[in-house]
């Protein structure tokens, strides 16, 4: 989704408002974790040793998704002059701007789940949802249960969903000054070490934290020197936590923010717009296609129409929930203001 922010520093917002580089990464995230399970986790419909080798690391696009939340969320709250007794209203928009592709979808999951369970198709490879695990999606509290997640992608919307949270309450510490800024980096750092559950905000929270620090420098609550040493110590601790591989995606991303580069793309513009409909549904859609494919698939040429039909349809299928739900859902959001603005 595209995030609408006007006069960022070093001259990326465009005269509609956007940030393009972060429409950009955005669009390259949700590309690449796409990839990712339509090549890697489909099966093995999609074969070949190199292929997989090479769209495995698609995975860590969803890094480049919590660096950006780390970055557009304080970035748009310090703009916006967000204090504490706001927080009723930011978290009222922040719902009514992802609910409703969220819950569309996970309407949609159940929808098809019970259908391949009446038609025979789903070959015991996974159980019919129930009532109570249903109900913990929409609040995002399956980590807290001993559920599943419908879609392997959801469980990142519930670290997003922490994340709103978590930073909302505690906003004042990273822009009153210094030392409770530090002090709270230290905290989360820590969590990270002691908290190493994938399921929680704090397993990511270096990552978001760099995202973070980059949104301080570009308001100017950070010098430059400052904020090179503190992304150096950030990635000096998710690679500690997470690994090399992680800690490259998340610099790539801290770098394309920082130097803002002037990219024209319109494939990656309409990538960018649709990716957060795009993330949502692309398993579903993709999935559903490529089960199909499994079935009536009989030599390569059929296989190569069954991908081509699972990208398509995905892309058609990501657009219209863009264009029809998160487009008035956005709106809506928008149209809530903070008491003060």
């Amino acid at each position: 989704m595209p995030i609408k922010i006007n006069g960022l520093q070093g001259g990326a917002a465009q005269q509609s408002g956007q940030i393009e580089i972060i429409t950009l990464l955005r669009g390259i995230a949700a590309t690449l974790v796409f990839l990712f399970h339509l090549v890697c986790v489909s099966g093995g419909y999609i074969s070949g040793a190199t292929l997989h080798s090479v769209f495995f690391y698609g995975k860590y696009g969803v890094q480049f998704f919590f660096v950006i939340s780390g970055f557009v969320i304080p970035y748009s709250m310090m703009k916006a002059g967000y204090q504490l007794r706001d927080f009723p209203r930011f978290f009222q928009k922040r719902i009514i701007r992802i609910e409703p592709p969220y819950l569309c979808v996970v309407f949609l999951t159940v929808c098809f789940l019970y259908f391949r369970s009446v038609f025979g198709f789903d070959r015991g490879s996974m159980e019919l949802p129930t009532w109570p695990q249903i109900l913990l999606h929409i609040g995002y509290l399956i980590p807290l249960s001993g559920y599943r997640w419908m879609s392997i992608v959801f469980w990142t919307l519930a670290i997003e969903f922490q994340f709103y949270l978590l930073f909302s309450l505690t906003f004042p510490l990273f822009v009153r000054g210094p030392w409770p800024r530090r002090g709270l980096y230290l905290v989360l750092i820590i969590a990270s070490i002691v908290v190493p559950n994938g399921g929680f905000f704090f397993c990511w929270s270096p990552i978001f934290l760099m995202g973070i620090h980059t949104a301080l420098f570009k308001m100017k609550k950070v010098n430059n020197l400052e904020y090179w040493v503190t992304i150096a110590l950030l990635s000096a601790v998710v690679f500690h936590d997470l690994g090399w591989v992680t800690v490259i995606f998340a610099i790539i991303a801290v770098l394309a923010i920082y130097f803002e580069p002037q990219i024209r793309s319109r494939l990656l513009h309409f990538l960018g717009n649709v990716s957060y409909s795009l993330y949502l549904s692309h398993t579903l859609i993709a999935f559903a296609i490529i089960n199909l494919g499994v079935r009536f698939t009989k030599n390569i040429y059929q296989k190569c129409f069954f991908v081509s039909l699972a990208v398509a349809a995905t892309l058609l299928f990501s657009y219209l929930l863009y264009r029809f739900i998160e487009i008035p859902a956005k709106k809506w959001a928008a149209a809530i203001r903070y008491q003060h603005e």
